[in-house]
């Protein structure tokens, strides 16, 4: 029975979950499951649309109108359900019809519906039916009440009108009112340098970024390439370690060294020259770098840490059950203090862990399809979320959104600047708040 099929974005192989959709732990896309899968299941997903709501509700609707031969009308739906084009509703449409999974990371579910004939028609009756019966006693009072205004306004000028005269004469001029100061935005952009290609300084789809003491990393998500660049955003060199295709996270510390996570494991390089330090037998999906130099690595419901020798410490076998996570984690960060965050990977909630991996809380990330997170100097959590960033406290209060554009990787660098692998870019923001 088929029980796994392929990520629309990366390819990789999914195990189904039994969900319409769901997020890829490769790179973290959110997926409309094919029909075939439930198939396998024993059942069917839209068997109970009293069940659904939201995206599962619009996306039920769309699969329906595949299955009655309404391709347009189903091409219709998509485009207004999800904000898209028309040449990418027609791709998205044909692949639900195919039976593959489709990546809706990008999108932007409207519920708005458009109004139809039936409903301009209705509009236009009821509007007719009060109309005629109104209009008369609407104009009738206009003019009654036209008249008092009048007499009222030539009364009051005349006296009104003696009065200024005396005050104009007697006080003095007024200043000039100073215009109020613009508000200062949120969030200023102050660098961006890459581009679309495949050349020095130049990505395809560069979801991870990294910031040294004087250096910045990024690299494509598959097949990978590191790309060194000074704190300028001028292209210095570029490298790739010689085992692992796809990315999976990626940091550097102040000593000049880079960790990168990909489908082999994590690897320690020297950041300048590629040059193979350390690395581990595990595999991971994902790793933060911690403030004493230690080295926080994820992997389904494990959280393990190790030294930046990538030796283990210790390991949390059962924090995701802790947290009460049914299918891991899809990124990790760490704050300053040493606390722990990881997103939930079923419902994106973010759970909160102490230095030693004791579960804390869990609270919303407010975030429709979460790629990374980082924290700040000032210790507030930054989410990317493609088409915006959200900023939360320690404690999970939603601070602001930021609006992006392709948001994917996030980074800190020391003096609270933001760098944002913003696919084919990199962007570094200045905060004001």
């Amino acid at each position: 029975m088929t029980r796994t099929f392929n990520c629309a974005s990366c390819s990789a192989p999914l195990e189904f979950e039994g969900t319409v959709t769901q997020k890829c732990r490769y790179c973290g896309s959110t997926v409309i499951a094919p029909s075939e899968v439930f198939s396998a299941s024993g059942k069917h997903p839209f068997a109970d649309l009293s069940s659904l709501s939201g995206k599962a509700l619009k996306i039920a609707e769309i699969t329906q109108l595949i299955r009655d031969g309404k391709k347009l009308e189903a091409i219709k739906a998509f485009r207004e359900t999800f904000g898209v084009g028309l040449a990418e509703a027609k791709d998205a449409v044909e692949r639900m019809e195919r039976g593959e999974s489709v990546d809706i990371s990008s999108t932007r579910v409207t519920t708005s519906r458009p109004m139809t004939a039936a409903d301009i028609e209705a509009v236009k009756k009821i509007g007719f039916t009060i109309g005629g019966s109104v209009l008369v006693t609407i104009l009738a009072s206009l003019l009654i009440i036209g008249g008092i205004i009048v007499a009222i306004f030539f009364f009051t000028w005349s006296t009104v009108s003696s009065v200024q005269t005396v005050a104009q004469n007697s006080a003095p001029k007024p200043s000039a009112t100073p215009a109020l100061p613009s508000p200062t935005p949120a969030i200023i952009e102050a660098l961006k340098f890459g581009g679309e290609g495949n050349g020095a300084g130049r990505f395809k789809d560069n979801r991870h970024v990294a910031v040294g003491k004087d250096r910045i990393y990024s690299s494509d998500y598959s097949p990978y390439r590191i790309q060194v660049f000074d704190i300028n955003g001028n292209f210095l060199t570029q490298w790739k370690g010689d085992v692992g295709t796809n990315l999976y996270d990626l940091t550097a510390d102040r000593d000049g060294n880079v960790y990168v996570t990909n489908d082999k494991g994590i690897f320690k390089f020297e950041g300048e020259t590629g040059k193979l330090l350390a690395r581990t037998t595990q595999y991971f999906n994902g790793m933060a770098l911690t403030w004493d130099h230690k080295i926080v690595a994820f992997q389904g419901k494990a959280i393990t840490f190790l030294d930046t020798d990538l030796e283990p410490i210790n390991q949390i076998k059962d924090a995701g059950d802790r947290a009460n996570t049914t299918s891991g984690f899809s990124s990790i960060a760490v704050d300053g203090d040493g606390y722990i965050y990881a997103i939930d990977n079923h419902n994106d909630d973010v759970c909160k862990f102490d230095t030693y991996g004791k579960f804390l809380n869990r609270f919303p990330s407010h975030a429709n399809s979460p790629h990374s997170m980082a924290v700040d100097p000032q210790g507030r959590l930054f989410i990317a979320d493609t088409s915006e960033i959200i900023v939360l406290s320690q404690s999970g209060e939603l601070f602001k959104k930021l609006k992006s554009f392709q948001a994917f990787g996030l980074a800190f660098s020391e003096t609270g600047d933001l760098f944002v692998a913003a696919r084919p870019y990199v962007i570094k923001y200045g905060l004001t708040f």
